[in-house]
């Protein structure tokens, strides 16, 4: 029963006594600390909690940018300078779309570099290893610009250059039309200079069918100064003194009134007895007059 009485008593004065240290200004200092170091943590938690996410952010970010790179390099090598114009505007857009992200999140990590609530040894490699990937994913996107800066510049080269050809083309037609022009018209200068040359006539007949058509007179002489060209040629038969070498007269007898150098012709006889006048020499033999003259006699 003592017993009893002396630990009642005990847990009497315990109880007592932790009324009186929680009175206590020690107790109470102690717990206004234990308060102020539980407000600190959650503001310490929040403020980790953060910072991560920016960085999550960031690491989530170099990692689209790493799939896009692939995808943007792989357009501009298998692209070209030859892609249409709008997948080539498109490519660019997403470079420059790809250069801003990448320069967004270096200022991010600039931002967690300078903010001092955490400055732990890993924390900084691993701010190290994003700036370092940022900056080289930042080289090769200038790089990727860079190029299709480039591919621009040659296909404005390359347009300068087919407008060029295309001008010299046409210009080239123009001269190879007027040309062919001027070729035909030449020719057919030619081929008109060379009928009168080489153009002879000659006429056939007895000494009244030959005053009739006017190259004689009724004296019998040949009448070249007395008739006019015209009137002498519609008398006459045309013909190409380069094909043409002998002249069947259809009679048994006939003579060349007309001026001709000796030696230079000369009549046979074919088989049904008729007179064939034989030129031998037919350069020299219109020499002197284009007109032949044959009298039947």
């Amino acid at each position: 029963m003592k017993r009893i009485f002396i630990f009642t008593a005990l847990i009497l004065a315990v109880l007592s006594l932790s009324s009186c240290v929680e009175r206590s200004a020690k107790y109470k200092a102690l717990q206004a600390q234990l308060d102020s170091l539980g407000t600190a943590h959650s503001i310490k938690s929040s403020e980790f909690e953060e910072v991560f996410a920016t960085l999550n952010e960031v690491e989530a970010g170099l990692q689209s940018i790493r799939e896009a790179e692939n995808i943007l390099v792989l357009q501009s090598q298998q692209g070209g300078a030859e892609i249409q114009e709008n997948s080539r505007e498109r490519l660019k857009a997403d470079v420059a779309a790809v250069g801003e992200a990448i320069k967004s999140y270096k200022k991010q990590i600039d931002k967690l570099k300078n903010d001092n609530r955490i400055q732990s040894n890993q924390f900084k490699k691993r701010l190290a290893a994003l700036t370092a990937e940022l900056d080289a994913k930042s080289d090769l996107i200038e790089d990727l610009g860079r190029q299709l800066a480039e591919k621009d510049r040659q296909l404005i080269v390359k347009s300068q250059q087919i407008e060029s050809l295309d001008k010299t083309v046409t210009t080239l037609k123009t001269e190879v039309t007027s040309l062919s022009q001027t070729s035909a018209s030449q020719k057919e200068t030619i081929a008109t200079q060379e009928a009168q040359i080489y153009s002879g006539y000659y006429i056939i007949g007895s000494k009244s069918q030959l005053i009739e058509a006017n190259v004689m007179s009724k004296g019998g002489l040949f009448k070249s100064a007395k008739i006019s060209y015209q009137a002498e040629q519609s008398a006459f038969i045309k013909i190409d003194i380069r094909e043409v070498k002998e002249i069947n007269t259809n009679a048994e007898r006939a003579k060349v009134l007309s001026v001709h150098p000796t030696g230079t012709y000369a009549f046979e006889t074919d088989e049904n007895g008729l007179q064939v006048l034989k030129i031998s020499q037919p350069a020299t033999f219109w020499e002197q007059t284009k007109y032949l003259v044959i009298q039947t006699l």
